[in-house]
């Protein structure tokens, strides 16, 4: 029985391997277009942007591809915006936010606040065969305020500028759509840039103090004091904070300087420095009267918008001494309220007794940070 049952098998899979499969690629276009005529985009709006099509079909039932193929009023597909898939690439629908559909309007060149129309049309796919929609649809957008483009890099251009203008001064990057840079300002303009080559978005504060998107500048007057310009592109605005262009170096315990730095350009502070740590044994280093060991810890005293202010450590105080070899971040400033005993670090063992050149870079590899460099002994 076994036996009679494995040649009936074998005859089965014969006839089977015999037969000729043929793929079927036959199909039709859509035959009509829907999609919303008019839109006033909001990229916060969770409301999904539906467009779709009927008609068309594969002849044996099967399985078709979509795309959807985005132009300008007036383009012809040839090289369109952008081309998405359709939803789960077969569906004869496409959905999409009110983010995505403004980042097309953007690239169709239509400004912010401004109204413009896009097109849209199908093409479709099965067994390798492609075949573009003879007929089109349209959607008349209104964007609204704000700005989708947000760059992952910012840079300072305009006479204004520490260097009158003679190529982009980089932001530092604090966070996602926030950056932050020290400068100069002088009177004139000045406009911001998402690189310094190739395609790059510009962006300018108007004459509401908002943020915008286009080629326009912004007109500053001259500050004698360096500059803190922040731009946020989370809220589309640009603050500006008057920073004192010398920053003290102090011990923690006395609030005697340890160096003065000052203001050198292209976003540095720098000062020369005497390192002697505050000891009882030492009289000329004036130990207060209640201490009772050896002192090294310190911080920056900035003046900003005319109060003092302190360029600390992010916690609340180093409770190591450095030995060499820490990250970048060890040596990040940020900025606080003033408080004695708050936001210090310890100094490395080998800089007391020593001359050192103190710096502050307010832009070093998405840090602001100081450094200890030139360091010799005291004779």
């Amino acid at each position: 029985m076994k036996k009679i049952a494995n040649i009936i098998l074998s005859l089965l899979i014969l006839v089977g391997c015999q037969e000729k499969y043929e793929l079927n690629v036959d199909f039709q276009l859509p035959t009509h277009l829907d999609s919303p005529t008019a839109i006033q985009l909001d990229i916060t709006s969770a409301e999904p942007v539906v467009l779709s099509w009927t008609g068309g079909g594969a002849a044996d039932g099967g399985i078709v591809l979509y795309e959807v193929l985005f132009d300008k009023e007036g383009g012809d597909f040839s090289n369109p915006l952008v081309s998405l898939k359709s939803d789960q690439g077969a569906l004869p629908r496409l959905t999409l936010t009110h983010a995505a559909l403004n980042t097309i309007a953007r690239n169709a060149g239509i400004l912010p606040q401004e109204t413009g129309k896009l097109i849209w049309t199908v093409r479709a796919s099965k067994g390798g065969v492609l075949k573009e929609s003879d007929i089109q649809s349209a959607i008349t957008v209104t964007r609204g305020e704000g700005i989708d483009n947000i760059p992952s890099q910012l840079f300072l251009y305009g006479s204004s500028t520490e260097n009158n203008g003679q190529g982009g001064i980089p932001f530092r990057k604090v966070e996602d759509g926030l950056f932050q840079i020290y400068t100069t300002i002088s009177a004139g303009e000045i406009q911001f840039r998402s690189a310094t080559s190739g395609e790059a978005f510009t962006y300018y504060i108007d004459e509401t103090a908002k943020l915008r998107e286009g080629n326009g500048s912004t007109t500053m007057g001259s500050y004698s004091e360096v500059v803190r310009l922040t731009v946020d592109f989370n809220t589309m605005k640009m603050t500006t904070d008057r920073i004192g262009r010398s920053v003290r170096c102090i011990w923690g315990a006395t609030f005697e300087n340890i160096a003065v730095l000052e203001y050198k350009g292209n976003g540095i502070f720098e000062g020369a420095g005497q390192i002697v740590f505050i000891d009882p044994s030492r009289p000329e280093t004036n130990p207060p009267s209640w201490l009772g060991w050896t002192e090294e810890r310190y911080y920056f005293i900035a003046n900003v918008n005319g109060a003092e202010m302190c360029w600390g450590r992010h916690d609340s105080v180093s409770p190591e001494r450095p030995v060499g070899g820490e990250p970048l971040s060890f040596y990040a400033l940020y900025e606080f309220n003033w408080s004695q005993w708050d936001h210090l670090w310890k100094m490395k063992g080998s800089l007391d007794r020593t001359r050192a050149a103190i710096t502050i870079n307010t832009n070093a590899d998405g840090l602001m940070i100081h450094t200890f460099t030139n360091v010799t002994p005291l004779n």
